[in-house]
């Protein structure tokens, strides 16, 4: 069991895969269709974030995704 905390939210998704690449796997693939989703709507200095858990609760990894506007 793998559990999946995504920005803002309270609680994380539990998810049964079989091992860490696929927990892994599952989201970058899941991060990929939060942002197509966005259609283009993605806020400037706005910021996506997922950690992966095991069932230890250890921290397999996390994505970020963040963007800014440049200070010219």
């Amino acid at each position: 069991m793998y559990a999946f905390k995504w920005t803002g939210e309270k609680t994380a998704t539990k998810v049964e895969l079989p091992d860490e690449q696929a927990a892994w796997s599952q989201a970058v693939i899941t991060t990929g269709q939060m942002l197509r989703e966005l259609d283009g709507a993605f806020p400037m200095n706005g910021a996506l974030e997922v950690e992966v858990r095991d069932e230890a609760g250890q921290t397999v990894g996390w994505i970020s995704v963040t963007s800014g506007k440049h200070p010219h």
